[in-house]
């Protein structure tokens, strides 16, 4: 069964700020950090993310 995740990013100039909320029942929402505005630092929490059978939302 694939499993939904919704990252929501609050983007800066300099920073983004990443919170994650769960489609499954326990629906948890949890705050994730916060990484720098630049390619590089994007691509390792959407890895951390994003696991097999797991749709990442960007919103």
């Amino acid at each position: 069964m694939e499993h939904t995740r919704f990252v929501g990013l609050d983007i800066h100039q300099e920073r983004i700020t990443v919170a994650v909320a769960e489609s499954r029942r326990s629906g948890m929402e949890e705050y994730f950090g916060e990484i720098a505005n630049d390619p590089g630092a994007i691509s390792k929490p959407s890895d951390r993310l994003g696991r097999p059978g797991t749709l990442l939302v960007l919103l």
